[in-house]
């Protein structure tokens, strides 16, 4: 990781915020409550990244404040999807950081964002950059913050009405004291949506077979007439057997294929896949039922057993994809003292049975509790696997044989979960 003598860099100020930044950056605006940083000129065809900062005067509390940012990101922003929502500081300032996406001109947008209060204003501090950027980006990001100053504002004049307070974590409250907002809703609003078309695994076999072709042949036609008639229902041939542009763009990944990446899920007794084909600058994923469709039971884009749901989407936009497949979302991780189980006993509360072990301290009895979806990341051909247990509101967790006796259960926070898939997803197309 790259390391920066922030100590060297002029400083940008708003208000009761002073941040330090890299020399080339440019300071595009002077508004009275808000201030964008952005990074040197860049080639044409490349997202230019920047820093927004913004302080306005703000009545409430910080689970309040931090509901608020959430609402803002699920409400307004279409398409996206918040990674995590956690507590930190600012310097030295309660906080909470927010890592969503959402795509814009072509672009699969990374949002790095952080919230607080100096005084009586709350203060937005946030980077914009995509998932191709985000090894330059994020750590440069890391600095700036690390190097923030903050001090308070003063009232002038009359305040807005208080934000509403949300509701609040129990456990959190319980366990620990801490008042934080309850985060509980959130799968349930960001469910996958993918948009592509839906096709029998038999129509999809036939996709498979004549990529890059420009026609399918009498005979063959005859032998799979009902699923052809598929493909021409979603736009994919035409009634004498001859293949559309969109044919030909869902063919481009699949005959010029770079890298596959396998994701296998498990609810229950219930199995379900992504696969993705990466190749001419694009992906083509096909999806089987998702997270929110198993867990929550959500009918939006629902996939029936036996079908699959195809999406063309850019290389940087996979590791969102599959973070949204796989309900990949904020949750208040916590540490417990035991991270490691029995398989047996893992494999029977997977299948739905069976309480937590006797030693199992509060944190491990808390993901207990809660729906588990397992999911393995691979890639085939390459040394490169993560399996990852989604625990509700409990969190995420790494799992992973340490012995033939024992199994690991560690909490994870998911913006960790997300970091170390797109570098593998990233190095896995730089490898090929």
């Amino acid at each position: 990781m790259a390391e920066f003598d922030v100590r060297a860099w002029p400083h940008e100020r708003l208000k009761g915020v002073s941040l330090p930044v890299p020399r080339d950056w440019v300071r595009l605006n002077s508004a009275a409550d808000t201030m964008v940083l952005s990074y040197p000129e860049v080639t044409v065809g490349t997202f230019k990244p920047n820093i927004v900062v913004r302080s306005l005067p703000t009545s409430g509390s910080l689970p309040a404040l931090g509901a608020q940012a959430l609402a803002g990101i699920l409400g307004g922003i279409p398409g996206s999807h918040c990674i995590s929502h956690d507590r930190g500081e600012i310097a030295g300032r309660p906080a909470r950081g927010q890592l969503f996406t959402f795509s814009a001109d072509d672009y699969n947008v990374l949002v790095d964002r952080w919230v607080f209060f100096a005084g009586a204003d709350a203060v937005e501090i946030a980077a914009h950059y995509t998932v191709e950027q985000q090894e330059d980006i994020a750590p440069l990001f890391a600095a700036v913050l690390g190097g923030a100053g903050v001090e308070d504002v003063l009232e002038h004049g009359p305040m807005p009405e208080p934000m509403r307070e949300p509701p609040i974590d129990g456990y959190l409250k319980e366990t620990s004291g801490i008042r934080a907002e309850d985060l509980g809703r959130i799968p349930l609003l960001q469910p996958y949506r993918p948009v592509g078309p839906m096709l029998t695994d038999d129509a999809f076999r036939l996709v498979l077979e004549h990529a890059g072709q420009q026609q399918m042949m009498k005979a063959r036609m005859l032998s799979a007439a009902g699923e052809c008639a598929e493909l021409v229902a979603a736009g994919l041939m035409e009634p004498d057997g001859t293949f559309t542009p969109a044919f030909a763009i869902i063919s481009v990944p699949l005959r010029e294929v770079r890298r596959r990446f396998v994701v296998e899920g498990r609810y229950g007794t219930q199995t379900t896949q992504l696969d993705a084909w990466a190749g001419g600058g694009g992906v083509l994923v096909a999806t089987r039922a998702s997270h929110a469709q198993l867990v929550w039971g959500n009918e939006e884009h629902a996939v029936p057993p036996g079908s699959v749901r195809l999406e063309i989407v850019r290389e940087g936009s996979l590791t969102g994809v599959v973070a949204a497949w796989a309900g990949l979302g904020p949750a208040w991780s916590v540490l417990g003292r035991v991270d490691q189980v029995a398989p047996g006993a893992f494999e029977a509360r997977l299948e739905g049975a069976g309480g937590p072990p006797e030693d199992a301290d509060r944190p491990l009895r808390r993901m207990w509790e809660q729906p588990w979806f397992a999911w393995r990341f691979s890639m085939p051909g390459l040394d490169m696997e993560r399996s990852w247990l989604n625990a509700g509101t409990a969190g995420h967790f790494a799992i992973g044989h340490t012995s033939a006796e024992t199994m690991m259960v560690q909490a994870t926070p998911s913006a960790h979960v997300w970091k170390t898939m797109s570098q593998e997803i990233g190095l896995a197309l730089q490898l090929h």
